[in-house]
């Protein structure tokens, strides 16, 4: 253990040195969390006192694993770090100077037409040999063909202008080759999607007040945007007029994003949703107050539960009221909550009507069983035992009021009352007694007293004992 260290706001103070090769070479083509990984992981390379476990690294950046790693496996390509163990992730960042080294020789046979084509392509400067390789590594790895390379590079060309560099070039074949793209004709048919899309485009760029062209990635966005998420031109051009504020791709991808999860698809859902969403904001609001829960911002609150709530036909009123029975029973979470109406919509109660219905029903049920249990002898709350007890003794053994509050005044000053009741009716139940006359023409019940039957016992076998646990089993309320 060192002697000395440095003071945590010694460390803030200070600076973390970021290679200008790194600016000028890979940030222009390194997308948001690319370079807030690199970044972040360079600053916790020079505070070693820090917490840089993969689990901080996610929180601090607000990202997954999977991103992070994906991020870096994007730098090991472009040769600035070196990945020594995914699990648990362990990195090391490179010298970007030998970066710029080839380190592997290839034939130069094998690619002295590759080599031709790609510089003709580039007039304006002379490629270096470490672009080369960056080339030559990728085709191997990835397989594919030295022809469709060309053709992206031309594209990227086209896009970006001659001051294109091998990061970005790559970066776009790598996500075409996750696509399935390996040949030409696979470039081609690719290519030809992004030209169907012009129209699209223009009307889109329209919509968003931009000039000029799209780059790769928004194409890239309207091509997820109508084939994998399977929204029309118009549904996209309704959610822009739902944007607030400054409107940008990125902004619109977030907010199909959430129609997406929400399955709001068609322009017409999209504008009675924002109509509804006011009013959602105003249920949220209100079932708050009632639960005595505040929160600063309702989206979340609106996506994860109101939402799903009123998709199960919930009224507003019913929601209120439910969170108002959940204030007053110490429930004072959102999530708590969720269950309570998870537990209301299994018995089919929607409305505020019913619930009241139901609420009044149970009031005086636990009235009932209160008298119960005075009658025993004992003065306490109701338990949800006492509940299952009472379900079972009148919807299951059939019995009348009259007679539980008969067998528990037999129980009085009893040790264990609630189980000498069940026995009791247990014995009523088998001897066919319905009625407190008819109970009071019975000898005396011991709950200790041995039982004496007038029938033969015997042994079952195992095959006869699985027989009868198994129709045990089957046996439904009914058939009790």
């Amino acid at each position: 253990m060192s002697f000395a260290k440095f003071s945590s706001d010694f460390l803030m103070e200070t600076f973390t040195l970021v290679d200008n090769l790194f600016i000028n070479e890979h940030l222009p083509y390194c997308d948001e969390k690319q370079i807030k990984v690199y970044l972040y992981g360079l600053y916790l390379c020079t505070c070693p006192a820090t917490d840089n476990s993969v689990d901080a690294l996610c929180a601090r950046l607000d990202m997954t694993e999977n991103e992070i790693l994906n991020a870096y496996a994007f730098f090991e390509d472009a040769g600035l770090v070196q990945i020594l163990s995914k699990q648990p992730l362990e990195v090391k960042y490179l010298s970007l100077k030998k970066a710029m080294q080839p380190p592997k020789k290839y034939k130069s046979e094998r690619w002295n037409d590759f080599n031709l084509h790609l510089q003709h392509l580039f007039p304006e400067r002379m490629l270096t040999p470490n672009e080369y390789n960056e080339y030559y590594m990728f085709l191997e790895d990835s397989k594919l063909e030295q022809d469709a390379m060309l053709m992206i590079v031309q594209y990227c060309i086209d896009l970006k202008g001659m001051n294109v560099r091998y990061p970005y070039i790559l970066t776009v074949a790598r996500n075409w080759v996750a696509d399935g793209v390996r040949t030409a004709a696979d470039v081609e048919d690719k290519l030809n999607e992004y030209d169907k899309q012009s129209e699209q485009m223009r009307a889109l760029l329209s919509a968003l007040g931009r000039k000029g062209g799209a780059d790769l990635e928004e194409k890239q966005m309207l091509l997820k945007w109508t084939r994998s998420w399977g929204y029309e031109l118009d549904a996209i051009l309704t959610a822009i007029k739902t944007l607030k504020g400054a409107k940008s791709f990125k902004k619109l991808d977030g907010k199909l994003d959430e129609f997406y999860r929400m399955s709001i698809f068609t322009a017409e859902e999209m504008k009675d949703y924002q109509a509804h969403r006011e009013h959602l904001k105003e249920l949220a609001i209100a079932v708050n107050k009632n639960l005595g829960v505040f929160y600063e911002s309702f989206e979340h609150e609106i996506e994860v539960y109101i939402v799903p709530w009123t998709a199960k036909g919930f009224e507003d009123e019913a929601l209120k009221k439910i969170a108002h029975h959940c204030f007053i029973t110490h429930v004072r979470t959102l999530e708590a909550m969720n269950n309570v109406v998870n537990k209301f919509y299994a018995q089919g109660l929607l409305t505020a009507e019913s619930i009241d219905e139901y609420l009044h029903a149970q009031i005086e049920q636990d009235g009932k069983i209160k008298r119960i249990i005075e009658q025993s002898g004992r003065s306490r709350s109701v338990t949800p035992s006492d509940r299952e007890f009472y379900r079972i003794w009148t919807t299951l053994w059939g019995f009348e009021d009259e007679l539980i509050i008969y067998a528990a005044q037999q129980a009085v000053g009893k040790t264990y009352p609630t189980p000498y009741i069940n026995q009791l009716l247990s014995s009523y139940k088998s001897k066919g007694v319905s009625t407190v006359e008819q109970a009071k023409r019975l000898p005396e019940f011991s709950a200790d007293a041995p039982h004496k039957a007038n029938f033969e016992e015997r042994e079952y076998s195992q095959e006869e004992l699985h027989s009868i646990v198994t129709s045990i089993d089957s046996l439904s309320d009914a058939d009790i």
